[in-house]
């Protein structure tokens, strides 16, 4: 069986990655794998992209998209995709003659929202956001209305928005082009595919809950004093990891309930052994605010630096408003790292208690801080984090699951 993964890029972002990881699995258990994607970072030859005028012509059509966003006024700061204009890309699609197409993420008009009801093939869809069921945005603004439960109907938009109701409009546009259209759905957390249940478009169809993969030979427990020798990290300090792509400016990553969690922390006289190290961005204010040294580590992209930071850390922190199975967390727990997260999304896939770190049940700085400073008190063991890790996303058990997907949709 041949599988063609389509994605818009192999390794830039967090959907990216958890594609490409999974692809990679797949060649090492001996399936024919194959990813589609606009902007390849690999040097992997069955990773394919498309000519520069191709590339070309969809970047311009993103640009305009992105202007066409600009007629509706919403308080929801997330990414908007419309996949309005078609790319053509369903050509390369045929060209690698799949038998069976696994769709990712297909923002930046990659594909428009009429050629993905067009594809000839089987169709798997693996969701890293909640586009595919909703309108044009990626995550539905919680603090509002769950549009996508409702139908987008004109009753349902909330009165802090205006313009056009592009997110209707692109709802309304996904409904007829994919009215009869089978898919099989596969979700990495459990929240998300009770959204997708619950959804009016998304409704009926079959749902796979299976978890990001991570290759648990490269990820794995390492001597923390030779992490932070490496990294030119403190060795006699508490080391507190945070990070995502876009980690201070994503609003969504929490980094504005972080800040005040160690002011806080800071100002009880209860982070004098503590430093606070962060990837996903060169530069910050966090030192001068809360009083705490910062290490900014920039972007991280080799798995091999990845791997040294979350073995240098002794907690890992995601205070996330919204996410779906971060692979940060992932990592993290892969290397033997404990966590802390807010009780939302798929955290709860991935903390499963007092062997992982702590979910934190009410979204406040108060008792982010609270929790960090009882968190540090406590003693994990590496070892134990990465067997229960290695357990539930091992290559192989992913792999399999995947393939059985595959199976059903083909019958």
């Amino acid at each position: 069986m041949r599988i063609l993964h389509v994605c818009y890029s192999d390794l830039d972002g967090g959907a990216a990655r958890a594609a490409f990881r999974l692809h990679q699995a797949q060649r090492s258990q001996g399936l024919d794998s194959h990813m589609l994607v606009i902007n390849k970072c690999s040097d992997d030859p069955f990773v394919h992209t498309v000519s520069g005028l191709k590339q070309l012509r969809i970047k311009l059509a993103s640009a305009l998209s992105r202007l066409l966003l600009r007629c509706q006024k919403t308080s929801n700061s997330v990414y908007h995709s419309l996949n309005l204009f078609p790319s053509g890309l369903l050509r390369e699609v045929d060209r690698l003659a799949p038998d069976v197409v696994n769709l990712h993420w297909l923002g930046g008009e990659m594909l428009s929202v009429g050629e993905i009801g067009r594809i000839r093939q089987p169709v798997v869809w693996t969701l890293h956001d909640m586009w595919a069921f909703s309108g044009a945005e990626h995550y539905d603004d919680d603090k509002l209305s769950e549009r996508y439960r409702t139908g987008y109907s004109r009753e349902s938009r909330h009165e802090q928005h205006g313009g056009m109701d592009l997110d209707r409009w692109t709802f309304l546009r996904k409904q007829r082009a994919w009215a009869g259209k089978s898919f099989q759905i596969v979700t990495p957390s459990h929240w998300l595919a009770d959204c997708v249940r619950q959804s009016t478009l998304f409704a009926g169809l079959p749902v796979s809950v299976i978890s990001n993969c991570i290759d648990h030979t490269v990820y794995r427990p390492l001597p923390r004093e030779l992490a932070r020798e490496a990294l030119g990290l403190p060795q006699d300090k508490q080391l507190l990891l945070f990070g995502a792509m876009s980690s201070t400016s994503d609003p969504r990553k929490g980094y504005h309930l972080l800040i005040p969690a160690l002011q806080q922390l800071s100002a009880e006289g209860k982070a004098k052994q503590i430093e606070l190290v962060v990837f996903g961005a060169s530069r910050g204010d966090a030192e001068q605010v809360t009083g705490i040294k910062t290490h900014y580590m920039g972007r991280l992209h080799d798995d091999i630096s990845l791997c040294l930071l979350y073995n240098a850390a002794d907690l890992f922190v995601a205070p996330s408003l919204q996410d779906n199975l971060p692979n940060t967390l992932v990592e993290s727990l892969a290397c033997g790292t404990p966590c802390v997260a807010f009780d939302i999304g798929g955290m709860r896939d991935l903390i499963f208690g007092e062997h992982e770190g702590e979910l934190i049940n009410e979204i406040s700085f108060n008792e982010l801080s609270c929790t960090l400073d009882s968190i540090f008190r406590k003693t994990y063991n590496k070892d134990i984090i990465y067997q229960r890790s290695l357990n539930r996303r091992s290559l192989c058990k992913v792999v399999k699951l995947y393939s059985e997907a595959y199976y059903e949709i083909n019958k």
